[in-house]
Formats: C-alpha cells, structure tokens, sequence
C-alpha cells in the first residue's frame, strides 16, 4: 500500500522571472519527491523556469487590472484572498508557504480560515521604505498568526525579532539547483566579459556598474546587463549617451542564464538593498570572481572580502571602480577568487536546504 502524500501549497504573485520564483520552482521540484506540491499565484502566467510536471498550478485571477485607488486594491487583495482560501479548501490542502509580504498576509489567513499552519517566507530587507503603508499594517498584525516566519540571514531574523511578535522564526538561505550547478564549466580560459543579473530597477542600480565600466575605459572588455525592468529605457539611454552601445548590452527574458554564467569572467552587483541575493549566489556558484556592494542582506553572507570576491560600501562609486580595476587587470586573482567561491556555494546546494524545508514543513504538518 502506497503512502498517501501531504499536501502543501506556495502562495505567490505570478510565476514570472526573479528571486523569489527561481526559489519556489527550486524547492516545488525537490520537495514534490515527498510531499503533493500546488503552486497558487494570484495571476495566471506561463512558468518562467522549468517547473517539473508533478507540481500543479493554480492560479486566482486570469489577469490583473492595476487598482485606481486604495477601496479597489482593499477589494481586489480581498477577492484573491477568497480564491486562495477557496483553492485551499477544494485541494485539501495541509499547509500553506506564503512567498513576498502581500502572499504572506494572504497566505496566513487563508490558512486560518481552513484551520490548518501556515508558514511565510520574507524574501525583501524588512527595513524597505517602498512596501506600501496597508500592507506594512497588515504585516504587523497578521505575521503574528502564522506558525512560522522563514528569514534568509540572521539580520533579518533579528530584525523581525524586534519588530513583530511571531511565534517562531528559522533561519533558511536560498537553494541553487543542482541541475543547474551541474551545468557549470571550468572557469578558465572565459571571455572578457563582466556580468550583473537582476530586475532593472532603482534597487539593484545597474547604473553604477555601467558608469563604473565606462570610467575604466576598457577597451577589451565588454559589460553584459541580464533583466528586464522599469529602468530599462533610461540605462539604455545612459548607454548610448556614453557611447558604449557597442560594448555595453542588455539582454532581457534570458532562460538559459547559465549560459553567461559559463561565459563570464566578472560579476559585479551594486544593490542597495536585498533580502537575499540568488544572482550573486548562482554566479559564485558558477565560479564567478564576484564584485558587490556590501547592502543589506546577502552580500556579506556569501563574500569575505578580499577573500572570494570584493565587499565594497553601498555609496563608494570610487572603490567600486578600483576593485572592478583591480579583477580586470589581474587573472591571478580571479581565477583564486573562483576557486574559493565554488568551495562558500556548496552549502547552499539544494539538497542540503531542500532537507530543511522537508524537516520545517513536517514538524509543522505533525502539529
């Protein structure tokens, strides 16, 4: 006699490109090995990355019209919410992953209205001043009721800590697929190409990067830009007024990601704030000697400056110029720079975080 599977459900927006969805396919794809896994997004879209055919997708809405004012976005938050409570209900679900602030609120009392746990995942910095007023209302009052908050660093554990009184936070760091570290190449003999992954907009400051590159006037060096977002027009822009449009590009929509991973010979990363960042994780992963500004959460978890890659103060445009300098012009310290990132990224292999999931998710079903 077979044994019947539990079942657990992710609560997320859309299952578009970005972090936080590379993060629930990863852990949809390992954890359906063991548990019936549902994904129920608030909009229906096509699954950016690959997700495996045994994990079934939900979603609320077929589209979504932006809100024209606070009463429609009270309205249409409380419509999703009532599909998500609905979806729970009719798929018997035993356990609700809420991903991202509004999924999480959602998430929670979804699962309070079934009477079942709830565990949420906080993928932003908690200190974020554009996480609209409601919704850090909501946050307070409502995080509280969830069985367990998942943090990605222990600054953020602890800043949840003072902040909300939840009745437990863990600490779990992102998993890189297997599959795709097993698609890593040797690091040497790479092009001479630099770089950056990450949503075009004013958090992750491709700006910066770009401005550096132009700076250093490298002639045989070319600058590779990896997104898509509200900045586009004006990085590109900012591109062609510096003239570097032929050394200079933005490839936006990329699946096959690992591809400049393995073409790469620098990755460089000028956030402002993260919660935890997968693309600086994924391209250590792949060896890349990597260059990040030290915001919080993330960078200084994986880099040890000067050890594995470079740490460089959120606001010093200078020392991000020198140390970008300083890894194009000395191969020897790339190639010691890959070596050691490899070794700081096996930990963060799926199979080694998928057993915590596993462990946190049966303690809360076996409540």
């Amino acid at each position: 006699m077979t044994h019947k599977k539990q079942k657990i459900a992710f609560v997320i927006g859309a299952l578009k490109s970005g972090g936080a969805e590379r993060v629930i396919t990863n852990l949809s794809n390992e954890l359906v090995k063991n548990f019936d896994v549902t994904i129920i997004t608030f909009i229906s879209s096509e699954p950016f990355y690959a997700l495996d055919t045994d994990v079934n997708v939900v979603s609320c809405l077929n589209a979504l019209n932006k809100p024209a004012s606070v009463f429609d976005s009270i309205k249409l938050n409380y419509s999703i919410y009532k599909k998500v409570k609905y979806i729970t209900k009719t798929n018997k679900i035993d356990l609700l992953i809420g991903f991202i602030t509004s999924a999480n609120i959602i998430a929670t009392l979804a699962a309070k209205s079934n009477n079942i746990p709830s565990i949420i995942s906080e993928r932003n910095d908690p200190l974020k001043n554009d996480i609209p007023k409601f919704w850090l209302l909501l946050r307070k009052f409502i995080y509280p009721k969830a069985d367990c908050l998942v943090a990605q660093t222990n600054k953020v554990k602890d800043i949840y800590n003072s902040m909300i009184k939840t009745k437990s936070i863990t600490v779990l760091p992102n998993p890189i697929a297997s599959k795709l570290s097993k698609l890593r190449i040797d690091y040497r003999n790479r092009e001479k190409i630099i770089l950056t992954v990450g949503t075009l907009n004013n958090d992750k400051r491709q700006e910066k990067i770009v401005l550096a590159f132009h700076k250093l006037e490298l002639t045989d060096w070319k600058l590779l830009l990896i997104g898509d977002g509200p900045n586009k027009e004006k990085i590109k822009t900012l591109i062609q007024n510096n003239n570097l449009s032929d050394k200079v590009e933005i490839l936006s929509q990329i699946k096959d990601v690992h591809n400049y991973y393995n073409k790469a010979s620098i990755f460089a990363f000028a956030s402002k704030a993260e919660g935890f960042p997968n693309v600086l994780l994924e391209a250590m992963t792949f060896g890349l000697p990597s260059l990040s500004t030290d915001c919080n959460y993330g960078p200084s978890e994986l880099i040890n400056d000067g050890e594995n890659g470079f740490l460089v103060p959120v606001d010093n445009q200078e020392q991000f110029v020198e140390k970008l300098k300083m890894l194009t012009e000395d191969v020897n310290l790339r190639n010691s720079f890959s070596k050691k990132a490899l070794l700081t990224t096996e930990k963060y292999i799926d199979t080694h975080v998928t057993s915590q999931w596993e462990a946190l998710i049966s303690k809360h079903l076996t409540k």
